[in-house]
């Protein structure tokens, strides 16, 4: 093996650092022609130590010459970059030793590298650049040139120092990243142990409107919001200065005034004896979620569509005045107020109206009653006033009541229109009727129900047989609903005649409760409580298939006369109840004919038209039963397909005497003859009457001067006038 020249002028071997300049032994002086064989034996030592110095170095160390050709390269140089010896021996030259090194360096920058090493051989300049290799492992490379031309390069392994700096630098950038995410997150804040501030991040700054400036150096009293008491503060500086860590929520005032709040944690930072040195307040906005819950508690007490409170925040108001009032010897008095005529505005100007109404409702109630008042609406037309009275109750009472009723009467401006509602009050007073929130609204409840009864639109105060009337009417209502199961109920049956002739033409059923202990019960002592109660529907259904059982037995011409209730047209399913009927009793369509009452025409008219004109279809007729005492308007009966107008009793019973009788008398006839519809009159107890009504040319009377409601197998329909010894029409002639 040719061992090639090096310049020794490279230096002494480092075992561990490599190459460190010095002055190549051989040219410290010119030998002697004596010391030759001396001088070749020391050259040959020098070259074996330089061997061994590279091959035991901890790095991997390769020397080229001048011609840029490797002269020497360790094993540890092979083994970092897993090269085979034949891809480093000696005398290759720099390129091809870099083309097998740099087989194994990946990287998007492993050719620019390359480039840039062979550019500084060129220029004879060192060279520094890190390498890394396909095995995850990282070399630095550092190049030296020589005074000779040639040049000498340290590998040293980095991969550990490389992961450490780029754990390093990971975290560093998570860091960084973590407290970008902070600060647009929360609110940081540090003071030192006086409160003074000394650092304020940008989301202090943001969300308090103050800048950096302004924060620091300052005192959080700056932020101070009046909302929370001293004891709170007291409570946190005596948890700070023992060195506690501090949570609760905060609210601070910005520079603009506006409050928002803050879910902070304190934490003291304690220095070498243990005591605190200064304070790190870390804060999270919460101000959308405290909005959040006041806008929740508020929609838990209060009504939406008034603002006004809701029953159980006047249940809890209530309960708390009555704890306080009682220890002060006070006077609590409880309104309870129920519209009048509401409904009518509800079913006939539509309920966005009906809504706008309850509105001003409330305005109104707000602007007469005290301020301390509380004021609710209870549900549906329903409100409620509670007042506290430090004088003579009873004329508080009276002066509000009055003033409400005469307030509440004043029409209403709606959409272009006005509206007109009354009200009816009950009132009870603590401690005298009760001393608890329910039982006063109770007792006010039966006296609200006295005021109803009475005609509405006024005011009643508590009263102990009030109690006796609402506990007789709630036994009567489970004795309906215990007699509408057990069957107690029969129906009579009264003959309505030809005005002229006399005639019975049909029979209305008029259902009798057969009371087990107190009789024959007629529909206005049970009708009201089963509508109210909901088992009219029941009974309605009853009535209906009795008379048309009971009508299949009568003369083939006789039409039987069937009442229907406006809760027996909810749901939907009336034609085929009627219909059912019909099937099942055998009687013809024709000679079934229907009455409603005009509060029917009130509720759902798209689907009553439309369920009108089904019946008529299969030869069913109708009557508007007590034409004139509803609300309905003309609109409304011209359009529905009427068979009959039926005149209440009300103005019958009045006639021939009262002008305003005769003058409703008149208009219903000049109305039915435009419709082309007939006309019955209700009531007809005397001659005069009868004689009357002929004359304005009524189709049919009905009244007990014409016979008396009696059962089916009582009645009388056989053709004859009912009565021999009343006169046919042509007495009665002008």
């Amino acid at each position: 093996m040719i061992e090639p020249t090096i310049d020794l002028e490279i230096a002494n071997v480092d075992m561990n650092n490599g190459f460190s300049a010095s002055c190549d032994p051989r040219r410290s002086r010119q030998p002697a022609s004596g010391e030759t064989e001396r001088q070749r034996k020391a050259e040959v030592n020098w070259k074996q130590l330089l061997h061994t110095a590279i091959e035991s170095s901890s790095h991997g160390l390769c020397v080229f010459d001048d011609q840029s050709r490797l002269v020497i390269g360790n094993e540890q140089h092979r083994s970092l970059y897993s090269l085979a010896s034949t891809e480093v021996s000696p005398g290759r030259q720099v390129e091809d030793v870099l083309k097998g090194r740099h087989a194994r360096v990946v990287g998007a920058n492993a050719k620019g590298q390359l480039a840039d090493y062979l550019a500084a051989i060129q220029r004879g300049e060192e060279f520094q650049t890190t390498y890394e290799l396909q095995d995850g492992s990282f070399v630095e490379l550092d190049m030296h040139p020589m005074s000779d031309g040639g040049f000498v390069e340290r590998h040293r392994d980095v991969t550990e120092l490389r992961l450490a700096e780029i754990r390093a630098e990971k975290a560093r950038q998570e860091l960084i990243e973590k407290q970008y995410a902070i600060d647009q997150a929360v609110i940081v804040a540090i003071t030192d142990i006086r409160g003074t501030i000394t650092y304020a991040n940008d989301r202090f700054c943001e969300i308090s409107g103050y800048t950096r400036e302004e924060l620091v150096g300052n005192n959080h009293r700056l932020l101070k919001s009046g909302v929370h008491s001293q004891d709170i503060f007291r409570q946190m500086y005596r948890r700070l200065a023992r060195g506690g860590v501090w949570r609760g929520e905060l609210c601070n005032r910005a520079k603009s005034g506006e409050l928002y709040w803050v879910d902070t944690v304190i934490t003291p930072q304690l220095g070498p004896e243990g005591k605190p040195v200064a304070y790190m307040a870390i804060r999270v906005d919460i101000t959308a979620r405290k909005n959040a819950e006041a806008q929740l508690c508020h929609a838990a007490r209060h009504d939406a569509l008034t603002g006004l409170l809701n029953r159980a925040a006047l249940l809890d108001g209530l309960s708390e005045w009555l704890s306080q009032t009682h220890a002060k010897q006070q006077t609590l008095i409880v309104y309870l107020l129920d519209l009048d005529g509401f409904k009518h505005v509800n079913d006939t100007l539509g309920h966005a109206v009906g809504d706008a109404l309850l509105k001003q409702l409330s305005g109104r109630l707000i602007s007469v009653a005290p301020e301390t008042a509380l004021i609710a609406r209870l549900g549906g037309d329903e409100f409620a006033i509670v007042q506290i009275s430090a004088e003579d109750a009873r004329e508080q009472t009276q002066a509000l009541s009055a003033n409400l009723l005469q307030t509440i009467a004043i029409p209403f401006s709606l959409e272009s229109q006005e509206a007109s509602v009354g009200v009816s009050i009950g009132i009870s007073i603590a401690p005298l009727h009760g001393l608890t929130a329910p039982e006063l609204l109770y007792k006010a409840d039966l006296a609200l129900y006295r005021v109803k009864s009475e005609g509405r639109s006024g005011f009643h105060v508590f009263e102990d047989e009030m109690r006796s009337r609402a506990q007789d009417r709630n036994r009567l209502v489970n004795e309906l609903r215990a007699s509408v199961a057990r069957g107690e109920f029969e129906l009579h049956y009264q003959p309505i005649c030809e005005a002229g002739s006399l005639r019975p033409r049909s029979a209305e059923a008029l259902v009798r409760w057969r009371h087990p202990s107190r009789g024959l019960l007629y529909p206005d002592e049970f009708i009201g409580v089963a509508e109210e109660t909901g088992l009219m529907e029941a009974l309605g259904r009853w009535t209906l298939e009795r008379a048309c059982a009971d009508a299949v037995a009568w003369p083939g011409e006789i039409k039987v006369a069937v009442n229907l209730s406006p809760s027996q047209f909810r749901g939907g399913f009336l034609f085929d109840s009627i219909f059912g009927v019909l099937m099942k009793t055998g009687l013809p369509p024709h000679r079934l004919e229907l009455e409603v009452t005009e509060s029917m025409l009130l509720q759902d008219e798209e689907e009553n038209l439309l369920l009108f004109r089904q019946l008529k279809n299969i030869g069913v007729s109708f009557a508007l039963d007590d034409f004139g005492i509803g609300y309905a308007s003309l609109g409304s009966v011209v359009a529905f397909p009427f068979d009959k107008l039926k005149v209440d009793r009300s103005f019958t019973s009045e006639l021939p005497g009262k002008p305003a009788s005769r003058a409703v008398v008149a208009s219903v006839m000049t109305l039915a003859r435009g419709l082309n519809v007939q006309v019955t009159a209700e009531g007809v107890e005397t001659m005069e009457q009868l004689q009357y009504l002929r004359n304005q040319g009524v189709d049919f009377v009905q009244g007990y001067l014409l016979g008396r409601p009696v059962p089916s197998g009582a009645l009388d329909l056989t053709g004859a006038p009912l009565h021999s010894d009343l006169p046919d029409a042509s007495c009665f002639k002008r």
